[in-house]
């Protein structure tokens, strides 16, 4: 057993600072002259600068053959991912989302400009059946420039079926 002026040196602290580590719990103290046990001070003083540091044996013992091993199989799963990526089975996160961002963008517009294009067209017929027309001609022309399915040209595996989806209608 040991007093809190022994452990401090044994462990390169201050008696204050010894002091705080018991009162926070962190070195199991006893009633009387010597206190402390150094060994296990010493133990609880490592493990509570490991916790500090970011240390868990569960995240690793810092054996070199265990840090390959991972090392290995995230090198074997990036080789995975490349493959699928060439093959076509796998497309970036990232070209999506711009695909589709540009794609949304370009239907926005196209929607949004059918009113000015058509309407001087539309005030020139005098019946409903010509007014509908002109504009179901015009709403399908904008959709069959929009018929792509939003996959990057990279990555497309044949026609979707979206353009002679758009004639058929058109002609209906």
């Amino acid at each position: 057993m040991a007093t809190q002026r022994e452990v401090a040196d044994h462990l390169d602290l201050s008696v204050k600072r010894v002091s705080e580590l018991i009162r926070d719990g962190i070195f199991p103290s006893k009633q009387g002259r010597s206190p402390l046990n150094i060994d296990v001070c010493r133990v609880s003083y490592i493990s509570y600068l490991r916790k500090l540091g970011g240390y868990h044996k569960r995240s690793g013992t810092g054996d070199i053959a265990e840090e390959k091993t991972k090392l290995t199989a995230a090198q074997a799963r990036k080789a995975e991912l490349e493959v699928e990526e060439l093959e076509g089975s796998l497309i970036p996160a990232k070209l999506v989302e711009d695909t589709w961002i540009d794609y949304v963008a370009n239907a926005r517009a196209k929607l949004l400009g059918l009113p000015s294009r058509i309407a001087h067209q539309v005030i020139t017929v005098d019946k409903y059946a010509e007014a509908e027309l002109i504009i179901k001609e015009q709403v399908h022309e904008a959709l069959n420039e929009l018929a792509q399915n939003g996959i990057p040209q990279k990555y497309r595996k044949g026609d979707t079926g979206d353009e002679s989806d758009m004639d058929s209608t058109a002609k209906s």
